[in-house]
């Protein structure tokens, strides 16, 4: 899509592709951004302009099985997409840098945080899911996600998939057959906040039209945080803030407990009255600049 900053695709090691966005200033500290989900890298133009202003080279992710990024031979895992990040951020010329991960993209930059030490130097947590299956009263409308996932933490990784892939078909495959305004009026419907709140249709236009088009993103998604995780958020070493919203259906409260109650020193704001998406959209000077305060702080003791 038309806009600021440029789209590239880098390749790792063993020959797979990650596709990314870079935007913001070139000549600035780098900021990686892990967005939600189902969202590519297409969503971090969100912050070019505030990146652009505070000296931040903001790079934004997709996953693997968003447009072009190569999925891995191996399970879902919140740890290895990590160490793909981190390699990205070498490819990149970063030694050190922040990370920065909204919604279902949080667990992603906590398993970068932990799989990169040295060279994460920040933590920033938007409205951040931690374990739904655990932190979410059980509802008879994810009873099938559930049970996936208990495939999943059992070792059936196949059946987990299949499974996933074919819910996911159900639930969002007739978007690929929908015009890009419909595809985001129907993504939308029934959800209190809309992109057009925010100014963000024209992204979700974009973003959709790559979702659609292959499921295997969100999939994958769904798998790496759904079921046991391989990191745990009390390792990471890096100074973390985090921001919530008290009206936030979609991730409540209990979830920015979780992970505070886990990362000493971790640092909470709480905005009250937004819902998810006003956190994740409105306050990308004030998040970006939060991570720009703790680089380089000391590091949480470990005793």
């Amino acid at each position: 899509m038309e806009g600021p900053g440029l789209d590239a695709t880098c390749t790792l090691s063993d020959g797979r592709l990650l596709d990314y966005w870079e935007g913001g200033d070139p000549q600035g500290r780098g900021v990686l951004f892990q967005p939600g989900s189902p969202c590519t890298r297409v969503l971090g133009r969100q912050g070019h302009d505030a990146a652009a202003d505070l000296g931040i080279r903001l790079v934004s992710i997709s996953r693997p099985g968003y447009g072009g990024s190569t999925l891995p031979s191996e399970a879902p895992s919140l740890l290895r997409t990590g160490r793909d990040t981190a390699a990205l951020a070498r490819q990149l010329g970063m030694s050190e840098y922040a990370v920065l991960g909204a919604s279902g993209g949080g667990p992603f930059a906590v398993g970068t945080a932990v799989a990169d030490p040295d060279g994460v130097q920040a933590v920033g947590l938007v409205a951040a899911s931690g374990p739904w299956t655990v932190l979410n009263e059980p509802t008879e409308g994810d009873a099938e996600e559930r049970g996936l996932l208990s495939l999943l933490d059992a070792g059936d990784v196949d059946g987990a998939w299949a499974g996933y892939r074919a819910l996911m078909a159900r639930e969002l495959g007739g978007l690929l057959e929908l015009g890009d305004e419909e595809r985001v009026d129907a993504f939308f419907a029934g959800v209190p906040e809309s992109p057009d709140d925010h100014g963000t249709r024209p992204l979700w236009v974009a973003n959709l039209a790559e979702v659609a088009a292959g499921l295997d993103g969100l999939v994958f998604d769904n798998l790496a945080w759904g079921g046991r995780w391989d990191v745990e958020p009390g390792s990471v070493q890096a100074p973390t803030a985090l921001w919530y919203g008290d009206a936030d259906a979609m991730v409540p409260m209990a979830h920015g407990r979780w992970y505070a109650d886990r990362m000493p020193g971790a640092e909470v704001t709480v905005h009250p009255g937004e819902g998810h998406a006003a956190v994740c959209s409105s306050h990308w000077k004030e998040q970006l600049g939060a991570l720009l305060d703790r680089w380089g702080s000391r590091r949480v003791s470990r005793g």
